[in-house]
């Protein structure tokens, strides 16, 4: 390998697709200056059309860039191992984890080898590192990232090993051409793929992307530029709500990978046994659109690192670590890079005035459990006075009470037409801010709100309700009024197989805003159009859209469909007025007496993935897991779990897990058709 000088003073293998374009400009000529004028500007007219033209079709630009990525491939390739995990115990989460051996990379001569996480998912009775010479020797797992799904092995051996150069910094350009390279099979067959860099800071701020197609046997390999400059480790990792299950796609033409200037920070303590966990700070954003220019806080998580730090509801993120934030996107990305026991300097605006806190983050926070008052809640403008606000401004929100639920910690407390301004200290000025605060708040603590009834400032003291404590059925009355004829249509999308059918109001029938829930069939039934017949009256009765999705395939549901199911709910959003929080998917099994097949374990894989789509999800409690890597519930998109079984049965050995998680999970006693329609009708209760 041949490496040029680079202004940057990196080292750079000389590029064969820059030597055709050389090797065309320094033929020599005898044109005199006008003549040379000339040549310049028809081969700069040309140039711009070049560019294009060796991209599609041009033979010499095809060649160079092969030559380019193999000549790149080879010069990392020493430093690629294969990874295969070998007499694994337990349920495999699909053919990808039982079967594909992985890649790693070399890091130094001691037998230290990164890989990815994927590799001690499940227990197993070896890990066997396949060297490029094909020689296989037994790993140990030395510590995990577990931040950035890396694990660090070690392997003893004579064999002179050829560790990858580990920079102090990157140079990633969005835009330039990379190359992934891994290993697979037991002689260590190299695998190449190439592709554009595509986007820095993803997966919150942890990883860079590159539009190139990696299976899982490139998982642990290396991201490199064309002038073989490694620049991260390939990691089985998807963008949020992307798919059931963080491999499932591979192969997709996505890839991405952990900077490798960011793991050399961490080797030290890797090496000496430490785990990495992500890092925690407890802060709970106001506003719903993350790109929204505001940071103000709705809530902060209890006994979090936000709270111990002396940070409150109400405060205006300006600044983390001396970088300024505008968007709750931009805190979300400069927190992400952190890891727990990380300190990090928070520059907040409260009441006018500049504070500054310091924070240790944590790898733990306790989990959410969900409160609710038990009220549904509207925003209303408020009227505002021209001299005291700018008529730029968006008009001021005040949350107004439409209705109290009956049995509820607010009937009693509060009454239709209250406007709530305060919770405890902070300000409500939104719905969607009030619902946060609850959904973060702590269990069994009195709460005091603010209100104003009839023009007067009143102060109410209650304790809301935990959501798991049972379900909510008492649906205001004026919601049961059927206002216009319901009717059973055929559903569909251009590019997907699925059949589906949607039971709802004809178009444009009724201005209020309905509930909605996804009905997903078990494979082999295919007429949802029949199946919806039975739904009719309660549908109209509770005013909750039903969709019956039916699978592609009469034997299974697959994860792609995770997304069609989305997409079915963005179409009929299109056409009936539905309530954006009174969404859920359901099973047949969620009816009591019904038992559990595939549709209920789609059902949770499909929730879990989609949760800023489906706010509730509703199964059999015998309902097998699905394979879904389980993310922490979100005080900013909320999900529900209901079970047809009584409070004092025994719940399903998962749901212990989903409730560690901060899920609530609903024993919900006996279930028919009205009653999980009606609990689909107040998911947006607060």
């Amino acid at each position: 390998m041949i490496f040029t000088a680079n202004p940057g003073g990196s080292r750079r293998a000389a590029n064969p697709v820059a030597g055709v374009v050389n090797a065309a400009l320094t033929q020599p000529t005898r044109w005199n200056s006008l003549a040379l004028t000339f040549v310049v500007a028809i081969i700069a007219f040309f140039a711009v059309r070049a560019s294009h033209a060796y991209a599609a079709d041009d033979v010499s630009y095809r060649q160079a860039m092969a030559e380019a990525v193999r000549a790149t491939a080879n010069h990392v390739l020493p430093s690629v191992v294969v990874v295969e995990v070998v007499g694994g115990t337990g349920a495999a989460d699909g053919e990808v984890e039982q079967d594909a051996p992985t890649s790693g990379v070399i890091i130094d001569k001691d037998g230290h080898i990164l890989a990815s996480s994927i590799v001690v998912r499940r227990p197993s009775a070896t890990i066997l590192v396949v060297l490029p010479d094909g020689s296989r020797h037994a790993a140990e797992v030395v510590s995990k990232d577990e931040h950035r799904d890396l694990v660090l092995l070690k392997i003893k051996t004579d064999i002179e090993l050829n560790p990858i150069e580990l920079p102090d910094q990157i140079d990633a350009r969005t835009g330039q051409t990379t190359v992934a390279v891994g290993r697979y099979g037991i002689d260590a067959s190299p695998l190449v793929s190439r592709g554009v860099l595509s986007g820095k800071e993803r997966l919150d701020g942890i990883a860079i992307q590159a539009d190139a197609r990696v299976t899982a046997s490139f998982y642990g390999g290396l991201l490199v530029d064309l002038y073989g400059n490694a620049l991260g480790i390939l990691i089985p990792a998807v963008a949020e709500g992307g798919a059931e299950a963080d491999t499932d796609w591979y192969d997709s033409g996505i890839a991405f990978a952990i900077p490798l200037d960011v793991v050399k920070k961490n080797l030290a303590r890797m090496r000496a046994g430490d785990n990495i966990k992500k890092g925690l700070i407890g802060i709970v954003a106001k506003s719903k659109d993350p790109y929204e220019n505001q940071t103000e806080l709705a809530a902060i998580r209890v006994r979090s690192p936000a709270e111990a730090a002396g940070l409150k509801a109400g405060d205006k993120v300006r600044g983390i670590n001396a970088q300024k934030v505008q968007r709750h996107q931009d805190v979300r990305l400069l927190l992400g890079k952190f890891d727990a026991g990380d300190t990090i300097s928070i520059e907040v605006e409260r009441d006018g005035k500049p504070l500054t806190f310091d924070v240790t983050l944590t790898d733990s926070i306790p989990p959410l459990q969900p409160q609710r008052l038990g009220v549904i809640a509207v925003d209303q403008s408020a009227t505002e006075k021209q001299d005291d606000e700018s008529k730029d401004e968006d008009p001021a929100k005040q949350v107004v009470v439409r209705e109290v639920i009956s049995g509820t910690a607010a009937e009693g407390k509060l009454e239709p037409g209250d406007i709530i301004q305060k919770i405890g200290i902070a300000d409500v000025d939104g719905v969607e801010s009030l619902r946060r605060q609850m959904i973060a708040a702590e269990p069994g603590k009195a709460i005091e709100l603010v209100v104003s009834r009839a023009d007067e400032s009143k102060t109410i003291v209650l304790t809301p309700d935990s959501i798991d404590s049972g379900v909510m059925t008492a649906i205001p009355e004026a919601w049961t009024e059927v206002e216009a004829k319901w009717s059973i249509k055929e559903l569909k999308l251009p590019d997907a197989a699925n059949v589906a059918a949607v039971l709802a109001p004809q178009s444009g029938a009724t201005p209020k805003q309905l509930g909605l829930m996804v009905l997903l069939m078990n494979p082999g039934e295919a007429a949802p159009k029949e199946l919806l017949k039975s739904w009719r009256d309660v549908a109209e009765k509770t005013g909750v859209v039903v969709c019956a999705v039916a699978a592609e395939d009469n034997k299974r549901w697959q994860p792609k469909e995770i997304d069609v199911i989305g997409r079915f709910v963005a179409s009929i959003q299109k056409t009936s007025a539905i309530e954006p929080l009174a969404v859920a998917v359901a099973a047949p099994g969620a009816i009591s007496g019904t038992k559990a097949e595939a549709a209920d374990s789609m059902a949770l894989a499909v929730a879990m993935s989609a949760s800023r789509t489906f706010y509730g999800v509703a199964v059999s409690a015998k309902t097998r897991p699905p394979a879904v890597r389980l993310r922490e519930n979100d005080a900013e998109a909320s999900l529900q779990i209901l079970l047809p079984i009584e409070r004092q049965e025994e719940p399903p050995s998962w749901a212990p897990t989903l409730k560690k998680a901060g899920y609530p999970v609903i024993q919900a006693g006996e279930v028919d058709q009205e009653t999980l329609l009606r609990w689909v009708r107040l998911l947006q209760a607060v």
